[in-house]
Order: structure tokens, then C-alpha cells, then sequence
């Protein structure tokens, strides 16, 4: 990571590989064996925990005309607020075009898997083993239980729940608490 500027009120752990075109604003950490994958943007007092892969390219593939899956270019970048915490083991892709985008003060736990092009709001949660799937948006002030799937391209409005293990297969309305496979809004 030679040719990326790293503020010297930043941690860099073990075995950490930065590619280029990184941007890091201060007071950052960044635990050991994380990759950290071109053109991300990292904000200020952002924490990246261990064993984490950031702006991978996300799962994305076309069937030809002879029944061949055809990868297709990742070609966007993942950006973290400021503010942002990313526990362990977790994996965020970069977008297809665009940004995958965790805003200000969002946590993140262990095991998640965020795809491509997904947008989560400020101050939102999102516990273990959750999947949220491309091109989601998940609001502001949300709560993401372990253990949920969301389908690609769903939006979560802003301060819902949505309970563990629930399965998410269409919009959830602000302020709603949903929960169950397929999830369903709370009654009363």
C-alpha cells in the first residue's frame, strides 16, 4: 500500500493489503488480514475489524445464448462515512456502477454480507449473519436482526425492525416492524 496515504492517526494491523486508489481519513483502524479493494473510501474515525474483504467485486453473472454464465465488471466502489464500524468476517461488495454505500454512524456486525450497490442509511444496524442482497436500500435508524435476508433491490424506510430470521421479499414502510419468511408487519 505504498501509494496510498495513510493518516498517521490510523492503525494498519497485520497482513493488511490496501489497493490502490484508497482514500483513508483519520483516526481510522483497520484490523489484521482485511483487504481493503480499489477505489474504497473510508471516512474519518471509521473502524474495519479483522479477516474482512471491502469492495470486492460483487456476484453478478448473465447467461449467454449457450447456456454460459458470463461474469459481468464490477465497476464501482464501496464508500464508508464517517463514523462507520465493520466487526468481523464481513464482506462488502463494490457496485456494478455507483457506490455500495454504508453512511455515518452505521454499524455493521460479524458475518454479513452486503452486495452490490446496496445504500444503508445513517445510525443503522445490521447484526450477524445477515444478507442483504444487491441494490437494496435500507433507511435511516434501522434495526437488521441476525440472521435476515433481504431480496435485491428491496427498500427498508427509514427507523423499521426487521426481526430475526425474517425474510425480506418486498418494500418495508417507514417506522414498520416486520418478521417471519416471508416477512410480514407486526399486527398492533
Amino acid at each position: 500500500h505504498s501509494d496510498v496515504a495513510i493518516p498517521n492517526s490510523c492503525y494498519i494491523g497485520h497482513f493488511v493489503v490496501i489497493e490502490e486508489g484508497v482514500v483513508i481519513g483519520r483516526n481510522c483502524f483497520i484490523g489484521h488480514h482485511s483487504v481493503i479493494h480499489a477505489n474504497t473510501v473510508i471516512g474519518n474515525n471509521v473502524t474495519i475489524g479483522t479477516h474482512n474483504t471491502i469492495g470486492g467485486a460483487g456476484f453478478g453473472y448473465t447467461k449467454n445464448t449457450s447456456g454460459q454464465y458470463n461474469r459481468f465488471a464490477h465497476l464501482g466502489n464501496v464508500v464508508l462515512e464517517n463514523d462507520v464500524t465493520i466487526h468481523n468476517n464481513t464482506c462488502i461488495d463494490r457496485a456494478v456502477m455507483g457506490s455500495t454505500i454504508i453512511a455515518e454512524g452505521s454499524k455493521i456486525d460479524n458475518l454479513v454480507h452486503i452486495a452490490h450497490g446496496v445504500v444503508i442509511g445513517k445510525n443503522t444496524l445490521v447484526i450477524a449473519n445477515s444478507m442483504i442482497a444487491g441494490s437494496t436500500k435500507i433507511g435511516e435508524n434501522c434495526w437488521i436482526a441476525p440472521s435476515v435476508s433481504v431480496l435485491n433491490k428491496v427498500n427498508v424506510a427509514e427507523g423499521s425492525t426487521i426481526g430475526m430470521g425474517a425474510v425480506v421479499l418486498k418494500n418495508v414502510p417507514a417506522h414498520s416492524t416486520v418478521f417471519g419468511n416471508p416477512a410480514r408487519k407486526k399486527d398492533g
